[in-house]
C-alpha cells in the first residue's frame, strides 16, 4: 500500500515447533510461514518493513522454499503424497502453495503413491511384516485404497500369509505353552491378523508332532 509505514516486525517460534515461525507487528500475528522462507526472503526479527512488503516478500519466497524442503526430504527416503503434503504444512507452508509443490513434483515423478505403496510393500515384506500390518501402514501413510488392495492381493494374497507366518515362527518349539504363547506375539508383533497366527501356530503343532 502506497505511503504505508514501515513497522517493526517481530519473529518467533511457536513452542512445540521446529521450523514454524510467527510473524507479527505490534503483537498481532500476521502469518505463520517456515524458517526457510523468512531466510529467502531476508525477513528477520526486528526489521521494519511495512506490512503490505513482508506479505509481498514471504509470498515470493515460500514456494521456493517448500521445493527446496521438498526435495530435501524426498533425498532422504521416498514418501506418500500425504506424508510429503503434511510435512511441509507442519513446516508452516499454506495450503495453497503445499499443493502447488506437491503437483509439480507429481508431474516431474518424485512423487508417486503407486511407487511409494510398491516399494514399502516389497520392503516390509522381506522384514517379515504381516499383510494387516502393511495394509495399516499404508493407510497411515495415505495410499488410497484403490491403490493399497490390489497391490496387497499381488504381493501378499490371503492364501499365502499362513506359510509366511509359519516362515517367521519356524525356529521355535509351539509344542508347549510357553513357546505358543512367544509364537503369538511375535506373529502378532509383525502385524498378522489373530486368525492367520493361531492358523499357523496350530500348524507348526503340527509338523513338530509329525517330525517327532
Amino acid at each position: 500500500m502506497a505511503g504505508e509505514a514501515p513497522v517493526r516486525i517481530t519473529v518467533t517460534s511457536p513452542r512445540g515447533t521446529q521450523r514454524v515461525r510467527s510473524v507479527s507487528i505490534d503483537a498481532r500475528e500476521i502469518r505463520q510461514t517456515s524458517v526457510d522462507a523468512l531466510r529467502i526472503a531476508s525477513v528477520r526479527d526486528g526489521d521494519e518493513l511495512a506490512e503490505s512488503e513482508v506479505t509481498r516478500l514471504l509470498d515470493d519466497a515460500e514456494p521456493e522454499a517448500a521445493m527446496n524442503r521438498a526435495l530435501r526430504l524426498l533425498g532422504h527416503r521416498e514418501r506418500s503424497t500425504a506424508e510429503l503434503s503434511d510435512r511441509l504444512s507442519q513446516d508452516g507452508y499454506p495450503s495453497p502453495v503445499v499443493e502447488s509443490v506437491i503437483a509439480k513434483l507429481a508431474g516431474y515423478g518424485y512423487v508417486d503413491d503407486a511407487r511409494f505403496a510398491e516399494d514399502y510393500v516389497r520392503a516390509k515384506r522381506a522384514s517379515g511384516w504381516g499383510r494387516s500390518r502393511i495394509a495399516r501402514a499404508l493407510s497411515e501413510r495415505g495410499v488410497d485404497p484403490q491403490i493399497a488392495s490390489p497391490l496387497l492381493e499381488s504381493q501378499l494374497p490371503e492364501t499365502l500369509e499362513i506359510d509366511r507366518a509359519c516362515e517367521a515362527i519356524k525356529t521355535l518349539d509351539v509344542s508347549e505353552r510357553k513357546g505358543f504363547e512367544k509364537g503369538l506375539r511375535r506373529l502378532v508383533s509383525r502385524g498378522y491378523s489373530y486368525e492367520v497366527a493361531r492358523a499357523a501356530l496350530q500348524q507348526q503343532k503340527r509338523d513338530t508332532r509329525d517330525q517327532g
